[in-house]
């Protein structure tokens, strides 16, 4: 035994090779992940069951949050907010008394270290039973995103005002019935939700939110909505359906950059005539509401949709529906309607017409000639003139039976001539009544709007037809954009007392021929998305011209004819090559400049002069590579900006 086990060589321990480590380490992976899964469940199904989510899951989200500036606390069973959230140090025990100073640790590792932190710029509390707002909450002066929806709030401390980066509030669904002052110092906030709460009035300071773009007041108790809200000139999207309305203020027709308007359930009667002034409104909802008389759109000429179900309304005029070219749903159902007009026939656009539950007794025939129509609604009318079996087979049947009555009145004899005749004629090829309707369509939609619209036709210069058109119909808005021009076309020159606003963006012109100058009336002139680098100076001759957009292009300096520009508003110069500003220059243009944007270039200094100018209200200046100011003053906004520079020329 003795030989034979002294005979045997002892084996050396084996060694993992690095397949069985990897899996090991995968092992591990997998357990760790399963507890922290398990953990985690635990307390998911705390926030099930109604129960508070614990303390030290809280403390996790919350250190979470000190690395990406996110914080979701979104139905976490919380009836008060966490004090954590406004400590730079949290304290893991409840008893552990606070550090009375702050000292700072350089014994932390790099990635935990208070220099390392983000700021709090988003925090979600939506969902949860929150009664009150602490006045801590103005120390998160980095916030640009609060979520407070679906809580308990009857108050909003007025120390919200500190909040000068905020960008997004949302305070639906809560028991709000007054507002503090403070909200309104919020200067920078662009969408503002207050919906489904128990407010009666807004502040005459509402106007004072002057970036508000997207603005949410439905389902609250407002009677009276005051002129300030005519102030908010950026709003694109206004929600104040399910109120006590009666009537909107005239003001109203300011809003000219507002695209959505929905004022359903509402008990208003009629629409104030400056609504009429809305040039960008796209939609509008106005359902259920005591409308008597069609509202007035005559300048609404991108409107594509009209929804004034539920009203009272008993006719509709032709000159009502004639600038609504480019509408492609028009609702008017649960009203009194007892004639359609024949111009519902003449919309080109047109996809969609609900006259469900109106008096009509006939459909204009010529509504067979929209091409575009998907759908018709028109049950519940006393149509005697249209078969009840035609109705109920819906919209295919309907057009087919408009369009063999409309031959028939023609006297081309039946449905079947008119679609051989229609089917002999080749589809590429336009025939003399195509032109003749489709130029007088053009003409009629430039005369309408005062717009002539050639953007994204692949043209490189205006055609006859468009120089006739515009030479007759003298359109104000003309828009070349999305073309191949290289220069702008010598026709325009005929509008030189008519045109107002002339876009040529993306078309690759490399240079601007001086003819620019003889239009005198110009107040807005778009260069953008070219490969500019000088502009003429007969451009100085434009006394009028308030803005000028020269962003994406390949300036190095901005030309110094800008400079010359008597009642300059607004210079948009992003995303160029500039390296440097004039500071003469801006001083001469220092008493009317409101919007300056440089974004995006490789200027190294902002001039001190900038703050000499009285009336800048928005200032872009990132994507440079300053040294000063820091990139957290230009964080903080335009304010912050000028008031750097204000020091800077003081010393």
């Amino acid at each position: 035994m003795a030989s034979s086990s002294s005979s045997m060589k002892r084996q050396p321990p084996l060694r993992p090779s690095s397949t069985t480590n990897r899996a090991v380490r995968g092992i591990e992976k997998r357990v760790n992940n399963l507890a922290l899964s398990n953990e985690q469940n635990d307390d998911e199904h705390a926030i099930a069951s109604g129960k508070q989510v614990p303390r030290s899951y809280l403390l996790k989200l919350i250190k979470g949050s000190r690395t990406n500036g996110v914080l979701n606390l979104a139905s976490r069973g919380l009836t008060e907010v966490p004090r954590e959230i406004f400590q730079d140090d949290i304290v893991e025990d409840e008893n552990q008394q606070q550090p009375k100073a702050k000292t700072p640790d350089f014994s932390q590792s790099a990635s935990e270290g208070w220099w390392t932190r983000e700021p709090l710029k988003t925090l979600d509390l939506s969902s949860n039973s929150l009664a009150t707002l602490p006045n801590e909450i103005e120390l998160l002066d980095y916030l640009i995103v609060l979520n407070i929806h679906n809580n308990q709030l009857s108050t909003i401390p007025d120390s919200i005002r500190r909040l000068r980066l905020l960008e997004k509030l949302v305070l639906s669904q809560n028991e709000l019935t007054t507002l503090p002052d403070g909200l309104f110092y919020c200067s920078s906030l662009l969408y503002l939700n207050l919906s489904r709460n128990h407010l009666t009035k807004v502040s005459n300071k509402i106007g004072d939110l002057s970036y508000l773009q997207e603005l949410d007041l439905s389902e609250n108790d407002f009677e009276v909505f005051p002129k300030q809200l005519g102030y908010l000139t950026k709003l694109t999207k206004l929600t104040i359906a399910k109120n006590r309305l009666r009537a909107l203020p005239n003001e109203f027709g300011a809003l000219y950059n507002l695209r959505s308007f929905d004022m359903s359930h509402n008990q208003v009667t009629q629409l104030p005539e400056s609504f009429g002034d809305l040039i960008n409104l796209e939609e509008v909802y106005a359902n259920a509401n005591r409308l008597a008389v069609f509202p007035c759109f005559n300048q609404c000429a991108r409107l594509k949709e009209i929804h004034l179900a539920d009203n009272q309304l008993t006719e509709i005029a032709d000159s009502q529906l004639e600038p609504l070219l480019s509408l492609i749903s028009l609702n008017v159902r649960g009203n009194k309607i007892r004639v359609l007009p024949e111009q519902v026939a003449l919309l080109p656009n047109l996809e969609r017409l609900d006259v469900t539950n109106n008096e009509l007794a006939d459909l204009p025939s010529k509504i067979a000639l929209n091409k575009k129509m998907k759908s018709i609604s028109i049950i519940g009318n006393p149509l005697g003139k249209i078969r009840k079996d035609v109705i109920r087979l819906g919209t295919e049947a309907i057009m087919k039976y408009l369009r063999n009555r409309l031959t028939i009145d023609d006297g081309n004899g039946g449905g079947d001539s008119d679609e051989k005749k229609t089917f002999d004629i080749p589809k590429s090829a336009e025939t003399e009544d195509e032109r003749k309707r489709r130029l007088y369509t053009e003409h009629h939609v430039v005369r309408s709007t005062g717009t002539f619209d050639l953007s994204h036709k692949n043209v490189s210069s205006l055609s006859d037809e468009s120089i006739e058109l515009i030479s007759k119909e003298k359109p104000s808005h003309v828009n070349l954009s999305k073309n191949k021009f290289t220069g702008m076309p010598v026709a325009l020159v005929n509008l030189s007392e008519y045109l107002l606003h002339l876009d040529m963006s993306a078309n690759g012109l490399l240079q601007l021929n001086s003819e620019v100058g003889r239009l005198k009336e110009l107040r807005f002139l778009d260069l953008s998305t070219n490969r500019l680098t000088d502009l003429p100076v007969e451009l100085s001759s434009l006394d009028k011209l308030q803005i000028i957009n020269l962003s994406m292009n390949k300036f190095v300096r901005l030309p110094s004819v800008l400079y010359d520009l008597k009642h300059i508003q607004e210079i948009l110069a992003n995303d160029n090559q500039l390296v440097e500003l004039d500071p003469h220059g801006i001083v001469k243009i220092s008493a009317t400049l409101c919007t300056f944007n440089v974004r995006n270039n490789n200027i190294q200094r902002l001039p001190a002069e900038l703050s000499k100018c009285t009336a800048l209200k928005s200032l872009d200046v990132a994507g440079n590579p300053f040294k000063l100011p820091r990139p957290a003053t230009i964080a903080k906004g335009t304010q912050a900006i000028l008031e750097h520079l204000r020091n800077q020329l003081i010393e």
